[in-house]
């Protein structure tokens, strides 16, 4: 940049910044860490200060013997100069001798107000009560979200970064912090903050080429829409890294080895890295740094394409199948088999709320699961901290392998657990991951140096007991024998990711407990732990997850988005419809009937390729090749006065190739490699195997896809059960017929239905050729076809209130018929011997 274009920018936010305090009457400081006073005070006791109130340092409450700090025994300096946790007054307590003797309970007032919005509480009042503002959309609370009510009867103090205490709250309109710096570009309208709604656009200079978005809107939670816009020539090392929103740059040299420099705006944090380097390899370390203020968040589906997108990279690493030219965001291949150590650090301390921690617990159990799904040995050490760190699960116990376990342990673990211990020493929690590991390096069968490791940590708050977590950190990574450095792209072995979940989070802290990796993100900022649960619900839905049977997890029964059933299908033929199946990027599986019609005079023709187009999640395909099966015979049992028969119901479509996506991508197909991965199944597994695996019980629940929109649930009668499921299915037999039930309903098809106790949802008009399918270890394999019914209860449109009890559907089962779908499939999907 030019010495006249330096001055202009400087002139100009100086001119910008005047305009905005008047505008919206914001408050603007240096950037720079600041020193806490050394002045606090406990009633009856002394105060030590570990680093003279410098930014990291430890206040240390000290009492005389027989008495103890109260409610707190430490704070820690925050970048801000601020003595977190906000205490208003620690004393010395008396240690309690007196068995049952409690203090008068003091209750805080409800009468609290906020300016534009509303107040809630969560226990009328009573100590430890969490106190929540609400502000309505496009606004947020000032200066804070919740208040805490203490021992004493006062709901927790309220204050600016400068110190300064507010007694009142008001709703302030949300804004976003706009683009200040454009190197060789223009960008309009020239201001410090925007409106929701509001533009701004950008334009490079001649000889320059813009990546990023051309324009970007203002977004309700005070990010923008788009990619930051670069203007580049080309013409260095590296790529000109950009400037994030919000945020001013300073380098101008992008050869390898040089450095560039970022500092947000006063009043915002810096999320990633500050300071990003020219590698050798020509690009830049670290991801883009974020600049977010008071009440900006992560969006749940964006954290999602991320984390996903960064865990895949893992996975796909760790994988036993990844082939080197199949590297996924800068990682390369360091293991011989597939193994993943996973450990998640839950904040247990006094500032969760029981349905906070429900909700966290809730979203860990969901991780797991989803993580579970992934083809790669896992272990799983899952660990609460509060004052100090429990083991719900040991990653050393040969159990942490079986998520049945792990997820039992994690239902039986209760917020009590701590008892009145509820600091937060996210320190020890750290320590014992260290602990793990080295146990883990010492044991010789652990595979250590061919094992990926991930740990995760959820918090809402601030560390305020124990050593920085920051110095654990070091250890942990030493043990691999990685040395500390402004980037961890190398440390193919170690990701560590954290979750920010509310306003009060420290955000400096955090980020530097993260992994800064090349072009991946390891630390996010969300709203609520509601929002926790719903990023590891969407996560295995990255388009990067390309595996059979992934999907995203409904949230309620409207669910009619492709990415909750992405190998969902409709056949179309004229005015008629079918669905199907998707099982590899080129092959549909449907019923043989949807491909066939019978004329006036009885006589049955099939479709042709050109007739038959297929609706996936992407788009329309045409078909190229329609491969009914040789003995699917409708007219079958006419001379036995049956008009209809459904025997081998079963076809292939084969397309032009389907881009695999979270919208469209195959399930599982039993008896084949894939499914024998996702199963968790030995190599030299069986095909029967795969079938007493999924279908074990004699009543086993299932699914379909109803009208073409949601899941619907039912259950499959096998074993001793199918008898009394088929025998519903003797009154479609007309009474002149000579056909036995045993030659109608042949041993190939599937019963589903309900019972007295369980009633179930039954296909509609227009759901044949659809998938039976079931979930094991939250991947869907399909087990059949939906073939035909008893009873026609509904079309695409019939809302159904009441389900019959004695209505029966019949699907084709796809295990009989295992050697006609090899013979058809083999040069697409590996099937078992």
């Amino acid at each position: 940049m030019h010495y006249a274009t330096v001055c202009f920018v400087i002139f100009f936010m100086y001119i910008s910044v005047c305009e905005v305090q008047s505008q919206y009457d914001y408050e603007y400081e240096d950037n720079l860490p600041k020193n806490c006073t050394t002045s606090e005070s406990i009633t009856g006791g002394t105060v030590e200060y570990s680093n003279g109130g410098a930014a990291g340092s430890l206040l240390i409450y000290h009492c005389s013997a027989g008495f103890e700090p109260y409610p707190i025994s430490q704070k820690v300096c925050s970048s801000d100069g601020e003595w977190k946790p906000k205490v208003s007054r620690v004393k010395c307590e008396e240690t309690n001798d007196y068995g049952d003797y409690e203090e008068t309970q003091k209750n805080c007032t409800l009468e609290v107000s906020i300016k534009g919005g509303s107040v809630s509480y969560s226990n009328k009042g009573l100590e430890g009560s969490v106190l929540t503002y609400h502000c309505k959309a496009g606004h947020y609370p000032f200066p804070a979200t919740q208040r805490v009510c203490d021992r004493d009867g006062e709901w927790s103090a309220m204050r600016l970064l400068n110190g300064q205490k507010i007694l009142k709250a008001v709703c302030k309109e949300i804004l976003c912090p706009a683009q200040l710096q454009l190197d060789n570009g223009q960008f309009w309208p020239r201001r410090q903050w925007f409106k929701i709604g509001e533009k701004q656009t950008f334009s490079c200079h001649e000889g320059f080429v813009l990546t990023g978005s051309a324009e970007r809107n203002c977004t309700q939670w005070g990010g923008w829409t788009g990619t930051t816009p670069v203007c580049d020539n080309q013409s260095e090392d590296c790529k000109n890294p950009g400037t994030p929103p919000g945020a001013l740059r300073s380098g101008e040299r992008f050869r390898i080895g040089d450095k560039v420099h970022y500092l947000c705006q006063s009043g915002l944090d810096m999320l990633g890295p500050s300071e990003r380097h020219c590698l050798d390899s020509k690009e830049w370390s670290g991801a883009e740094p974020r600049c977010y203020a008071q009440y900006t968040y992560d969006q749940p589906d964006a954290v999602a394409q991320a984390l996903g997108g960064s865990l895949t990279a893992v996975m796909d690493v760790s994988h036993p199948d990844f082939k080197k030219q199949e590297q996924a965001l800068g990682r390369t291949i360091r293991v011989a088999e597939g193994r993943l150590n996973v450990f998640i650090l839950l904040d247990t301390s006094a500032s969760i709320s029981p349905e906070s921690f429900h909700l966290a617990k809730n979203a860990t159990i969901q991780l797991v699961q989803k993580l579970d799904s992934y083809e790669v040995t896992m272990r799983f050490g899952i660990i609460s901290y509060a004052s100090e760190a429990k083991e719900i699960v040991s990653i050393t116990n040969d159990l942490s392998q079986d998520v049945h376990y792990v997820m039992r342990k994690l239902h039986e673990f209760s917020d009590k657990s701590h008892g009145n211990k509820r600091g937060t020493n996210l320190h020890d929690a750290l320590n014992k991951v260290y602990e793990e590991l080295a146990l883990l390096r010492e044991n010789k069968r652990s595979h250590f140096n061919e094992t990926q490791n991930v740990i995760i940590i959820a918090t809402d708050g601030y560390s305020n007991m124990g050593p920085s977590p920051i110095n654990i950190l070091p250890k942990i990574r030493n043990l691999f024998g990685y040395k500390s450095s402004v980037d961890h792209t190398k440390e193919e072995l170690l990701d560590v990711y954290v979750f920010a979940v509310g306003q009060q989070v420290n955000k400096q802290e955090l980020q530097s407990i993260a992994s800064i990796k090349k072009d991946e993100r390891h630390v996010f900022v969300l709203k609520d732990y509601r929002q926790l649960g719903l990023v590891f619900n969407q996560m295995i839905s990255d388009s990067a997850v390309t595996k059979c049977g992934v999907a995203q997890e409904e949230q309620d029964k409207s669910e009619t988005s492709y990415t909750s059933k992405p190998w969902h299908v409709d056949i179309l033929w004229g005015p008629r419809t079918c669905r199907g199946s998707i099982l590899t990027k080129s092959m549909v599986l449907t019923a043989a009937h949807c491909l066939i019609k019978v004329d006036s005079d009885e006589s049955v023709s099939k479709a042709s390729a050109e007739d038959i187009t297929v609706q996936h999640g992407n788009g329309r395909v045409k078909a190229m090749e329609l491969i009914l099966h040789p003995r699917f015979d409708l007219k079958g049992l006419k001379d036995k006065n049956v008009k209809e028969f459904y025997d081998y119901d079963i076809a292939l479509i084969r397309l032009s190739d389907i881009t695999i996506s979270k919208n469209a991508r195959p399930i599982c197909l039993p008896c084949t490699s894939s499914s024998n991965r996702a199963l968790r199944m030995a190599p030299d597994s069986a095909c029967d195997q795969h079938k007493n695996m999924l279908l074990h019980l004699d009543e086993t629940p299932a699914q379909f896809i109803r009208q073409g929109t949601h899941r619907s649930d039912t259950r499959i009668h096998i074993g001793a059960k199918r008898g009394s499921c088929i025998e519903e299915a003797r009154s479609t037999i007309p009474e002149h017929s000579t056909a036995s039930l045993s030659e109608v309903i042949t041993d190939r098809f599937m019963c589903t239905g309900g019972t007295e106790k369980n009633r179930v949802q039954l296909t509609c008009k227009g759901d044949s050729g659809g998938p039976l399918f079931l979930r094991k270890r939250m991947r869907y394999f399909q087990v059949a076809v939906v073939s035909w019914g008893t009873k026609q209860i509904c079309d695409s449109q019939t809302d159904v209130k009441e389900w019959p009890q004695d209505a029966r559907d019949f699907h084709i089962s796809v295990f009989p018929l295992m050697p006609w779908l090899k013979q058809h499939l083999h040069e697409e999907l590996e099937f078992l011997p």
